[in-house]
């Protein structure tokens, strides 16, 4: 049985139409997500209503002979698509009926055959013009002697719409180039949970994320893994595969479902070939859930091995070979689900599960590298003083490199914890480490960007900071980061029009107001500088960091009594919270009052405050720079010329 041609028809049924020509299945006008196999299959099947399409035919119709796969899986895998999508069942079908180990037929109403159409919805992305690329020019010669870092991702909710997915134009010229060079770039799709509750979406994600991990870390030279904040842009989308890769400039999309049933689970993967939209692998996995990680690597191989990559001869597996206590893997899981909220309650609730890994299988090092992350955070955010915090940060550091040496992750954790010690030094040997070890890792391009613009090496900075972005260009902690690298290398008009870009994907993102404040301010626009830093506030009411920059605003703006209402207010709230002594240090600079803002640097010192790594470079600071003082803290920092 051949096809007959398309011809520009459309076939309606139900509710449904099916555009043979342009691949696309609607309903009600509006586009449904289908990929393009299932789509074929269903083409097919609507070309001979009512008749019986063997397998046989869908296999010489549907798979070239080049292709290696699981026919009965990708088959099954295929058919489940198009009933999910025409919300169908087998057990009563509506649309497409099973003949066992014959085939499958159309018995739905045909109603319309011809060149007919549906009105369409219009495309929610063109609400907004994306740019045509990511500028990717250095920042500006330095106008004077300190330029400035850009420090730690301060991390918020995921909240990407999908109208904001036009923005991903920034990174097209990058996908490009990468695809030149011969460097296979693959995007990993969220697992779609079968599971039947919502509340199994942590465990899903867990598994996202890992494979995601897995994948770049197998032959980093050869295979690049779009990071999981821009993946996970694309839960639930309606987008076909063909969008996603055109979005994204990726070669191969990997998706993949995951059903758990008590303690076991069944993870089903497919790659997708974007270049034809074939189908080139397809398998399920059947396992004890104690069994994940190991399952996530033997995905991980045999994607890399379908893409023929040559696997990294340092990569020697995961950090734990033998299996996962159950327990301790669900508490991981569950771990990185709030941690992945990037808020101060989610990490908070990321320590306790994290911890309940470790106390189950003391063995965990990936357990311990999430730890360590979630206390750094609290720590950059002012939610917990480094007195506190950095301590359990570089316990748990320590025990992830002893535990999992060949994980990049570790390094990354040990990388931040180096950082708060201002051991410049070894936090770079950390963060290349990491690096060489899975390059796809967006953070800690991010973090080693941080790193080398406190070292006034904002070449290198911005070199970094651009490879986080083409890894995930959707966190919105990069598009922040790039504001900062900008701001501290004083290019502050650029350091403009990169926020404005930014606030496209999330114009609520405090983090993109927090350095508007401190770019507008600079350029000596306060009426700006104020507005921004109530926006930090509207998001974070009573927050440390947004009343501080509202106060700098006021009294570099000249408005001195309002600047000094809110310092008392911090002054005040500082007998009962955490309050960071260089906080209240650049008040004062901007109140003119330069003993008391030395004084106050001086005790930042004393307490270790992550802050003082800008010592070197940060913009409102210059009034104090040609003291002795202040060189000396420099000095006591590491920072000193």
């Amino acid at each position: 049985m051949e096809p007959s041609s398309p011809n520009s028809r459309r076939i309606a049924f139900d509710r449904f139409e099916a555009d043979l020509l342009s691949g696309e299945l609607r309903k009600d006008g509006r586009r449904i997500r289908l990929q393009a196999q299932p789509f074929q299959l269903l083409a097919l099947l609507l070309e001979h209503p009512g008749e019986v399409v063997t397998r046989e035919e869908v296999c010489r119709n549907l798979w070239k002979a080049d292709t290696f796969v699981d026919f009965d899986h990708s088959l099954g895998t295929a058919i489940n698509k198009i009933r999910e999508a025409l919300n169908d069942s087998a057990e009563n079908p509506r649309f497409i009926e099973t003949l066992p180990r014959r085939g499958y037929r159309f018995i739905g109403q045909i109603t319309e055959n011809g060149n007919g159409s549906v009105p369409v919805a219009a495309d929610p992305t063109s609400a907004v013009k994306a740019p045509s690329s990511f500028d990717s020019k250095p920042p500006l010669p330095l106008r004077g002697q300190w330029p400035r870092f850009s420090t730690l991702a301060l991390v918020a909710p995921l909240t990407l719409l999908a109208a904001f997915v036009g923005y991903l134009g920034w990174r097209r010229a990058y996908a490009v180039r990468s695809s030149n060079a011969g460097h296979v770039m693959l995007a990993v799709l969220p697992f779609e949970n079968l599971s039947g509750s919502p509340n199994e979406d942590y465990f899903s994600d867990g598994l996202t994320e890992e494979i995601i991990t897995q994948l770049g870390a197998l032959s980093p030279d050869q295979l690049g893994v779009i990071a999981r904040t821009t993946s996970m842009a694309y839960k639930r989308t309606s987008k076909s595969a063909q969008q996603i890769a055109r979005e994204l400039g990726v070669d191969y999309i990997l998706e993949s479902s995951v059903r758990r049933d008590g303690e076991q689970v069944r993870i089903s993967a497919q790659l997708i070939r974007t270049a034809d939209q074939v189908h080139v692998w397809a398998r399920s996995y059947d396992r004890n859930i104690s069994h994940s990680i190991a399952l996530q690597e033997e995905v991980a191989r045999a994607v890399a091995e379908q893409i023929r990559i040559k696997l990294s001869p340092a990569y020697n597996g995961p950090a734990s070979p033998q299996p996962l206590d159950e327990q301790a893997n669900e508490a991981y899981l569950r771990g990185r689900y709030f941690g992945n909220q990037f808020t101060v309650v989610g990490y908070g609730k990321a320590i306790a599960y994290f911890q309940q890994a470790i106390d189950r299988q003391a063995s965990f090092a990936e357990a311990y590298s999430g730890l360590a992350d979630s206390y750094y955070f609290l720590v950059v955010t002012d939610a917990m003083s480094p007195r506190d915090g950095e301590s359990k940060a570089q316990d748990a550091a320590h025990q992830a490199v002893a535990l999992g040496e060949g994980l990049a992750e570790s390094h990354n954790a040990m990388g931040s914890v180096m950082l708060g010690l201002w051991d410049w030094s070894q936090a770079e040997t950390e963060f290349k480490r990491a690096i060489e070890l899975n390059p796809s890792y967006s953070t800690e391009h991010r973090l080693y960007a941080a790193l080398l613009v406190t070292l006034r090496r904002h070449e290198e900075a911005w070199q970094q900071i651009n490879q986080a972005m083409r890894l995930d260009p959707l966190s919105l902690p990069n598009n922040a980061e790039v504001v900062r690298t900008l701001y501290y290398a004083r290019d502050y008009d650029r350091a403009v029009e990169h926020g404005r870009k930014a606030l496209q994907l999330n114009p609520d993102y405090y983090r993109t107001h927090f350095w508007l404040a401190r770019v507008y301010a600079q350029k000596g626009l306060y009426e700006e500088a104020i507005a921004e830093s109530k926006k930090v506030l509207e998001a974070m009411p009573d927050s440390t960091a947004g009343l501080t920059e509202l106060a700098y605003s006021l009294a570099a703006g000249g408005r001195q009594s309002e600047a000094r209402r809110i310092l008392q207010r911090l002054k005040e709230k500082s007998k009962r919270d955490w309050v960071p002594a260089y906080n209240l240090a650049v008040i004062h600079v901007a109140l003119t009052e330069k003993e008391a803002a030395l004084n106050y640097l001086q005790q930042a010192y004393l307490e270790r405050d992550w802050a003082m790594m800008v010592l070197a470079v940060e913009p409102r600071l210059d009034p104090l720079r040609g003291n002795s003082g202040f060189q000396e803290l420099l000095g006591k920092c590491r920072l000193a010329l």
